[in-house]
Parts: C-alpha cells; sequence; structure tokens
C-alpha cells in the first residue's frame, strides 16, 4: 500500500486535468460545494476560523481547496475545509480549486491526512475516522498506520477509546479529558468509568496520579466515591450540646440542604437501655 501520510502531493499532482492546464486550477461558486462527508472534525475553533476569515478578506486565498465532482453542478470537498468555512464567513461567493478525481476511501483518506498533519482533531475524532477506515473499507490496524504514518499500536490505543460512553467521549471532544487520561479510565471497571471521569476532572488530576488510582481501583475491584461535602451550621452545634446534656451522650447533628440525621452514640447495652426509655418516655 502506497504511504499517504506524506501529505496531500500525491493528490494534488495527479488525476484528470483541470481548466486551466498551466496551474491545475479553476474557481467554483461556494454553494456548488458540498461539505466533505467524511469530515472527521466535528468541531471548528470559531475564533481562529475568524481570523482566518480575516486573512482571506486582506490577502485573498493564496491555497486552493481540493474537490471531486459529484455531478453535472455538485462538487464535494476533498481537502481544505477550513478554508472553505472561512470564505463562507469572509463572504466570498467563488472560490479557487483543484478538481480531482478520487474514490471515497481515497477521500476519507485525504480527510484525515489533512487534519492528522495540521494536529486539528481531538483524540476521539481521530478514533472515530480510523474505525471508519477499519470498519467500512476493510483496513487493517497496520494498514492505516502505513497510510496515516503513526505506529499501529497508536492506531489501536485510539480505536479503543471508543469504548468509553458517550459522556465521556464528550468530555474527551471538549477537551476536559487528554487521551492520556481516558486510557487509563479504560484500565478500570466499565461500571467506574464515568464516576472515575468526574472524579479526573473535578480534582484536576495529572495522568500520572490518574494512572495511580486507576491501578489502586483494578487492584482492589473498588472505587471510593469522594463523600459529599458537609457544612457544620453553628445552630447545630448548639442544639448538639443541649441534646448531649440531656441524654447524657454524644450527639451528632449533620445537614446537607436541609436534610440529614440525629445521631445517638452509646457504648454498651446499659447506656443503649438508658437512652432508649428515656427517648420512649418524652
Amino acid at each position: 500500500m502506497t504511504r499517504l501520510g506524506k501529505g496531500l502531493e500525491a493528490l494534488i499532482s495527479s488525476g484528470p486535468e483541470s481548466v486551466d492546464k498551466t496551474t491545475g486550477i479553476t474557481t467554483l461558486k461556494i454553494d456548488h460545494i458540498k461539505p466533505n462527508r467524511f469530515q472527521p472534525r466535528k468541531k471548528f475553533k470559531q475564533e481562529k476560523l475568524q481570523e482566518l476569515a480575516n486573512s482571506l478578506k486582506e490577502n485573498g486565498i493564496i491555497q486552493p481547496i481540493i474537490v471531486t465532482k459529484r455531478d453535472e453542478s455538485q462538487y464535494e470537498l476533498v481537502a481544505g475545509q477550513r478554508r472553505l468555512e472561512a470564505a463562507k464567513l469572509a463572504g466570498f461567493d467563488e472560490i479557487p480549486v483543484i478538481i480531482r478525481s478520487v474514490s471515497l476511501k481515497e477521500q476519507l483518506q485525504f480527510a484525515i491526512i489533512e487534519n492528522v498533519q495540521r494536529e486539528d482533531l481531538t483524540a476521539i475524532e481521530e478514533a472515530q475516522a480510523y474505525q471508519q477506515l477499519n470498519e467500512e473499507f476493510n483496513l487493517t490496524h497496520a494498514q492505516i498506520s502505513e497510510i496515516v504514518g503513526k505506529d499501529r499500536a497508536t492506531i489501536t490505543n485510539l480505536i479503543r477509546l471508543l469504548k468509553l460512553n458517550d459522556n465521556i467521549q464528550k468530555m474527551i471532544l471538549d477537551e476536559k479529558l487528554s487521551p492520556g487520561h481516558a486510557r487509563a479510565i479504560l484500565q478500570v471497571e466499565d461500571q467506574f468509568h464515568e464516576d472515575f471521569a468526574n472524579l479526573i476532572i473535578r480534582n484536576g488530576l495529572s495522568v500520572r496520579k490518574t494512572e495511580m488510582e486507576a491501578k489502586r481501583i483494578k487492584e482492589s475491584g473498588l472505587f471510593v466515591k469522594p463523600k459529599a461535602e458537609i457544612h457544620i451550621i453553628p445552630e447545630l452545634a448548639e442544639h448538639e450540646k443541649i441534646l448531649k446534656n440531656r441524654y447524657k451522650t454524644k450527639v451528632k447533628i449533620t445537614d446537607k440542604n436541609n436534610k440529614g440525621r440525629i445521631t445517638f452514640y452509646y457504648t454498651d447495652k446499659v447506656e443503649l437501655d438508658k437512652l432508649l426509655n428515656k427517648l420512649e418516655n418524652e
């Protein structure tokens, strides 16, 4: 298999001739270009997109996007999603393009390569793209690794992240959790995944500390949720003192959002009998 991870040069330098045989570039109306159906990136940072749009207004579109023809008047994007979106934002009606004939598999491959080389994809977006190559186009992890220029183990570890539930995947998409955190979460039982993810975020755990906690949970088979914070209310402390004097035993009142318990303590059966007798006869 040819390694495509070296870049998009192979795509630009091959395929049918464009309208301008000197440059290989023509122009198309933006509303004739459909988004790449295989675009792996789900979220674009609006601030960065606006910066690019401002640059396009100032300097024009220097680098053409790459499209493939789907019917008489419609084209589909192959590479250059950010430039296309920024051009729309900047108010362009037309955009320079290179028209190339590509298969659906190549279209997905080039979309992945473009984003991976720019490091624009989150771990989940990258994993979903690799899984699509694996499931829809029957490429092995080794073949995918050759295409994108990454180790096979890296491809396998990324795809494993898709075993996490949707809530945790969203945390990764939103960059609240790193791939390192996610891999540590996968080490523990499924039932602990979401609680563990929330614990990591709430406490700002580093990947190293997360790995240590994952090891502890895996070895013990237990996940201990942090106890809910209990607020000490001064008036309750006074009531505890009054009850302690009345019943001659330690009394503890716990309260959270106006809900809680009153606990009486005893050390032997004699104290228990005296306490019950007093409580029952009041």
